[in-house]
């Protein structure tokens, strides 16, 4: 099981957007992996992309190492060659909880997906 983002509609140039994961109610746990989010960089839409109408997913994985920082960071698969560098470059700024002394690294790929989608993304309302 992947994590799946839906990546928002920006207008205009924007950066990158870092959601804190700080918050216990908001930590998300990626696929075959324990590891707690601590940063995770949502990409922007790629304006050409945009401007074209182009949707789109990606899906990358990566290794999580002691100190909470990514590597092996790499597409898995990809509907267009636009949304890869963003997708790529946000998981390499993602970080996650650095283990603890007595906890053991586990050597699992985790993966996540991004998808680019031009109309808003659909949220459930709160109970």
């Amino acid at each position: 099981m992947s994590l799946t983002w839906i990546v928002p509609v920006l207008m205009g140039v924007a950066p990158m957007l870092v959601v804190d994961d700080s918050n216990p109610l908001a930590q998300i746990l990626d696929s075959n992996t324990n590891r707690i989010p601590v940063h995770t960089v949502v990409p922007a839409y790629p304006h050409k992309a945009r401007r074209d109408r182009i949707e789109g997913e990606v899906q990358v994985c990566f290794h999580v190492n002691r100190k909470g920082g990514t590597r092996g960071v790499s597409v898995r698969t990809s509907t267009h060659r636009l949304f890869e560098r963003p997708s790529v470059k946000a998981v390499r700024a993602s970080t996650f909880k650095p283990l603890g002394k007595n906890e053991l690294l586990q050597e699992i790929k985790s993966c996540r997906t991004f998808i680019y989608s031009l109309e808003p993304a659909q949220t459930e309302p709160d109970p």
